[in-house]
């Protein structure tokens, strides 16, 4: 909230100064590394294997919390247990977001059968659970987001930002002008994209 709000403050501080104008905004994508290493991407049933793993693993480190009477160690074992737990939590967020990937390929399946039949099972990070695999500017492939900035075309100054995990730009124009719009309460008059952004 608090880089939004300055964000919103710094572009209108500009804007009354004649520093920026709105009227012409220029928007484009940039793929940007995720934090994710490309062997943190499991499938289905690898995840719930490792769900299964970890849930156990805390069951036995809060037993052996209870049953050891060593208050030295407790700290160490309880750093362990909070570890493991994180673990158990980030897998289940990578289950949800499978889930979601899922679903999108089931809707998209109705429109693009074939190319959804030749897509290999998905997969989802147990370190980035957002994170994709796309193809990088270099044609390599790694977990990474689609970074949409909209910016003043006179001055190259950020006036939105918006991270996706769609590797592509398609369809991406209508959400960041909506942004532009409700946050500064104008539409710009001239509005450039390329045409990776027509849908």
């Amino acid at each position: 909230e608090v880089l939004e709000r300055l964000l919103s403050e710094h572009v209108a501080s500009l804007s009354m100064a004649h520093v920026i104008n709105l009227d012409e905004v220029v928007q484009d994508g940039v793929r940007v590394r995720a934090s994710a290493g490309a062997a943190s991407f499991r499938r289905k049933k690898t995840l719930h294997k490792e769900l299964r793993k970890a849930q156990r693993r805390v069951a036995q480190l809060k037993q052996e919390l209870d049953d050891d009477p060593d208050a030295s160690n407790r700290r160490i074992r309880a750093a362990v247990e909070r570890a493991a737990q994180e673990r158990e939590a980030r897998v289940k967020a990578a289950l949800d977001k499978l889930a979601e990937i899922e679903a999108e390929r089931e809707r998209r399946s109705k429109t693009n059968a074939k190319q959804v039949a030749k897509q290999k099972e998905p997969r989802a990070s147990t370190t980035d659970p957002q994170a994709r695999i796309m193809k990088m500017a270099d044609g390599g492939f790694r977990p990474a987001y689609n970074c949409q900035l909209g910016t003043v075309a006179n001055g190259q100054i950020v006036v939105a930002i918006e991270a996706t995990t769609t590797g592509s730009d398609r369809g991406l124009l209508r959400p960041m002008m909506m942004q532009i719009e409700q946050r500064y309460n104008r539409r710009p008059r001239r509005y450039l994209v390329d045409g990776g952004f027509n849908k």
